[in-house]
């Protein structure tokens, strides 16, 4: 049974370090809710023997992802909520979470603050949290509403998450069974039915048409193979070379957007992001071009993100919005129109919170239409490679006991 270290406020304020034997965190915070306390954050010894093998556990290389920080976060907010003082709240957060690339950004945000920086000066030195979330505190701060920044921040990081997982699943599904299929047909094709050609050859026996087919085919890998693996790599890092520059990435992410099915889910990811963003931001308070500034660098698509950029430039010398979201092959239409609409009414935050739940809305559904399209083209196209393999080893092998009787 572990063992759980606890930090808890009693009924008069007083805060409680100790520890408690539980099967699990449920059962810890009942045993607490019986004790008449209430219970602020916790620890398990498991993660202390993490912190203890230092720079020997792998989590102390790797770098904070999106879910340590929607998680600190929320716990951050519940704990300033439950009336516990900034600084012990960061420095408890510190302690328990299990990230240790996570727990040194978050003591050196501890150090600042209590040097007295604020907390979202403090956080805008730390590249872990993004810069909307640096924004957003900071207006939590100005209006003494930083609980609520936080958890504005949890949720969009939140929700921008699922969108990019439920994006990049529906994307990678069919690459993955499509390598495995060729990497099964591949192993057919260079291993067995090689030695099933010796033996068939040592008996005398000509192989069938579309074994043969196979042989030549591994014939022609094992002798060409590595000048392809060259080839391949060579393109590959000259892509990555011209990709590497601005101009040209600006292409190739542009010719991405406009391919038939991949490239409307991609505008439609893009433009929910944009939208959901420009919400909370200026639901909070930032001014429109502080908020696509911080926007453009939330675009992974740089075709997207260079619309934005020109987008800041015309809003800061006071033309509208609206025409710089209407490029031929960038957002979606929906939202042009939608906030030439809002700039007139002047419910801007509003209005791009309803574009945002309409994108989530249709993106859900198009990922769903596009795995029920490519699942079917997946399993044909990778059961075609490995069913004409199959066939030619099964029809060999036909003919290797036809040659016996």
């Amino acid at each position: 049974m572990p063992v759980y270290n606890y930090l808890a406020r009693d009924r008069t304020g007083r805060l409680l370090r100790s520890q408690l034997l539980a099967k699990s965190p449920v059962e810890l915070r009942s045993r607490i809710q019986a004790m008449d306390i209430r219970l602020i954050s916790f620890d398990s010894q498991r993660s202390s023997v993490r912190r203890q093998l230092g720079n020997l556990w792998p989590g102390y290389w790797l770098p904070a992802q999106s879910s340590d920080i929607e998680l600190a976060l929320q716990q951050l907010a519940m704990m300033l909520r439950s009336g516990l003082k900034l600084l012990d709240a960061i420095k408890s957060l510190q302690l328990q979470t299990q990230r240790q690339s996570l727990a040194r950004v978050l003591a050196r945000v501890h150090q600042a603050v209590a040097q007295g920086s604020s907390l979202s000066d403090a956080l805008a030195k730390q590249a872990a949290f993004p810069a909307i979330v640096v924004q957003l505190v900071h207006v939590g701060e100005q209006t003494g509403e930083l609980v609520s920044s936080l958890q504005q921040s949890q949720e969009y990081l939140y929700s921008r998450r699922q969108m990019i997982t439920e994006v990049r699943m529906a994307l990678a599904y069919p690459l993955v069974v499509t390598t495995a299929a060729i990497a099964i047909a591949g192993y057919l094709v260079l291993h067995v039915i090689p030695q099933l050609q010796v033996f068939l050859s040592a008996m005398g026996r000509d192989l069938p048409a579309m074994t043969q087919r196979l042989i030549d085919l591994s014939g022609w890998l094992q002798l060409h193979g590595v000048k392809l693996v060259a080839i391949g790599s060579g393109l590959l890092a000259t892509l990555a070379i011209i990709l590497y520059t601005p101009r040209s990435r600006n292409l190739w992410d542009r010719a991405i957007l406009r391919l038939p099915i991949i490239g409307s889910v991609l505008r439609l990811s893009g433009t929910a992001a944009l939208s959901k963003g420009l919400a909370v931001m200026m639901h909070s308070g930032i001014r429109l071009v502080e908020a696509l500034q911080i926007a453009t660098g939330m675009q992974h698509n740089r075709f997207l993100a260079n619309l934005l950029v020109q987008a800041d430039c015309g809003v800061r010398r006071g033309q509208p919005l609206a025409p710089f979201l209407s490029a031929r092959g960038g957002f979606t239409p929906i939202l042009s129109s939608m906030v030439e609409v809002a700039e007139r009414a002047g419910n801007m935050d509003q209005t791009l919170s309803e574009v945002a739940k309409l994108c989530d809305t249709e993106l859900k559904a198009k990922v769903k239409r596009l795995s029920r399209m490519v699942e079917p083209a997946t399993i044909v196209i990778s059961g075609g490679i490995v069913g004409y393999v199959y066939i030619a080893f099964f029809v060999a092998l036909m003919s290797a006991g036809g040659s016996q009787r």
